[in-house]
């Protein structure tokens, strides 16, 4: 049996690391996890005092962790053991572009955008949650496209699935939100939608949390049509979804908002619910032509109005509108699929 060795400060409950661990594990991989726990920077000198007692056959670099990539890269290569990474993010992308705190001029963004390409380029194989952000580690980082490709993120299938119930039939077109309070996931254009449709019944609902949530909350003060929903367990989640008629995605303007598949998507549609979002080229084939998904340009919250409309024109089919997400979701979106996607990427860097 092969052996792959989980390696960073990372949390191995997060929705991508789980199904990547449940995913190794069915294709009968031994998984073991190494937490550096003093200083990622130094962690290869850390796991040779509590590291892994046998060599591992792959080296895996999860979610979010650039400070651990370099040390698991000087580890296993030393070792003659390849590395994957899979950033999902880029710390030069969120810093300049997304959240635009820094500058692409000033040396600080300079001196990141230096140490990430150094980062992304130090594994032997780096993985992304769409094409989009292949072309943009391409063109941002000079990885070659050969040492990249897309990884879908997926979604725990024993927790998010069809629940057999459905929204009331009351004459309320439930729509919700949820999520992290991201700025890629354009919160104000959802609030201003909610401002819009004041006189229709329709209630948009909001549930989770973040830092841009405050500021999402104080956007929406005075509308009778919101409501901000208490924080549930994480199992809980599938249940609020069952009881939305649609589920909202990303509305962002900015350049990351374009490149994603959020993990509300995933979700939703695994529970059988419908979503709106902004178009990314990351989507798989037929997304365009599928009913139960909407795209939308960024920050156009007229837009959103218009899609939400044309569900709830159509709602006397909403069980189609049902069967299509989760059909979809079967089809391209679920475990099945990005199984046969982390078969394939082990196969080239381990051959």
């Amino acid at each position: 049996m092969k052996k792959v060795l989980f390696w960073g400060r990372f949390d191995p409950g997060y929705s991508r690391n789980r199904v990547y661990i449940s995913l190794f594990k069915e294709l009968g991989w031994e998984v073991e996890i190494f937490q550096v726990k003093i200083w990622p920077k130094f962690g290869d000198v850390e796991a040779i005092f509590r590291g892994p007692k046998t060599l591992p056959d792959l080296v895996w670099v999860p979610v979010c962790r650039q400070r651990d990539i370099l040390a698991a890269c000087r580890w296993a290569h030393r070792r003659g053991v390849k590395v994957i990474f899979d950033p999902m993010i880029s710390a030069w992308d969120k810093k300049v572009l997304e959240q635009k705190k820094w500058k692409a001029s000033e040396r600080r963004a300079k001196k990141l955008l230096a140490l990430e390409t150094k980062m992304m380029n130090a594994p032997d194989f780096v993985t992304w949650d769409t094409s989009c952000h292949v072309d943009f580690c391409a063109e941002t980082f000079g990885v070659p496209r050969g040492k990249m490709r897309a990884l879908y993120t997926g979604t725990d299938e024993k927790v998010f699935k069809p629940s057999g119930t459905v929204p009331p039939d009351d004459g309320v077109f439930r729509v919700l939100y949820h999520g992290a309070y991201l700025p890629l996931h354009g919160t104000e254009t959802i609030v201003e939608a909610a401002r819009m449709t004041q006189h229709l019944p329709i209630r948009w609902d909001f549930l989770g949390w973040g830092a841009y949530k405050a500021s999402t909350e104080a956007k929406a003060a005075g509308l009778a049509n919101v409501r901000f929903l208490e924080k549930v367990p994480y199992v809980e989640v599938p249940a609020v979804i069952s009881g939305h008629d649609v589920v909202l995605g990303v509305f962002g303007t900015t350049a990351k908002a374009s490149r994603v598949i959020g993990n509300k998507v995933y979700e939703c549609m695994a529970c059988a619910r419908p979503t709106v979002n902004e178009y990314c080229t990351g989507y798989p084939a037929g997304a365009a032509e599928c009913r139960a998904i909407k795209f939308i340009p960024p920050g156009d919250a007229g837009a959103l109005v218009a899609a939400i409309e044309e569900y709830r024109a159509d709602w006397g089919d909403r069980d189609a509108y049902f069967s299509a997400a989760r059909e979809f979701f079967e089809t391209h979106l679920s475990m099945k699929v990005i199984k046969e996607q982390l078969s394939e990427i082990l196969a080239e860097v381990c051959r």
